[in-house]
């Protein structure tokens, strides 16, 4: 019996780490690091071989994309997704990457953020509007497919707004703003529902009439309302 049970719990070890996401170990520059020099490589190395289908992207802080790149061709583990970025400004950057494991395939994604120029980065993080798709033909109800790898939980109004990580120094914070045909939403934390690791869905309230209509997504600031980053515009088509 005892021979068993070791056999069962051997088994099922094997079979949790077949379950496991490629994790994070580290990084470099490591997360929130404050540079005086701009990095020559961006690297990120995980705890299991990843596939070719892994990518990292860095943005800079009005969320534009500079560079991406894949697996390290240096590292024979396949454990290394690297960047060569071009030259880099002052200011802060963000490093989004998805890591899909070479045994199962199973995707895990992240981020992690530096600056350039000795100071902390404070940039939001980046913002993507995944649909509607631009020039979609939709019906009732518009439901917006957001990717972030923001919490958005700590960015959205509601009694759970809190200062963003990295950000509470200088007091700023900032939450979604949704535009629909210029009507303004700030959608609460219960009106964003996660489904992905980086994916919320938002339903526009109420039925949109027939036609074509407009959807602008933005970070503003809490405060002033003022936009933070670039905003992310769609038309779209209402029919039926």
């Amino acid at each position: 019996m005892r021979r068993v049970a070791v056999t069962l719990l051997g088994l099922l070890a094997t079979v949790s780490l077949a379950w496991g996401h490629a994790e994070l170990v580290k990084s470099s520059p490591a997360n929130g690091a404050a540079l005086k020099q701009a990095p020559a490589v961006i690297q990120a190395t995980f705890s299991e071989e990843l596939a070719k289908a892994s990518i990292m992207r860095l943005y800079d802080g009005h969320q534009k994309l500079l560079a991406s790149g894949g697996l390290d061709a240096g590292v024979s583990k396949h454990t290394v997704l690297k960047i060569v970025p071009p030259h880099l400004a002052p200011g802060g950057y963000a490093v989004q990457w998805v890591a899909v494991s070479a045994d199962d395939g199973n995707t895990h994604k992240g981020s992690f953020r530096f600056s350039v120029g000795g100071t902390a980065t404070t940039s939001p993080p980046p913002l993507h509007l995944i649909a509607p798709a631009s020039r979609a033909q939709l019906k009732n109800p518009v439901v917006l497919v957001i990717e972030t790898m923001g919490d958005m939980s700590h960015l959205t109004m509601g009694k759970s707004i809190t200062p963003m990580s990295g950000m509470g120094s200088m007091g700023s914070q900032v939450h979604l703003h949704i535009a629909v045909d210029g009507k303004v939403f700030m959608p609460t934390t219960d009106q964003v529902k996660k489904v992905g690791p980086a994916r919320y869905e938002f339903a526009v309230p109420g039925a949109l009439a027939a036609g074509t209509h407009t959807i602008k997504i933005f970070w503003a600031d809490d405060k002033t309302h003022e936009t933070a980053g670039a905003p992310q515009t769609v038309t779209f088509t209402v029919v039926g």
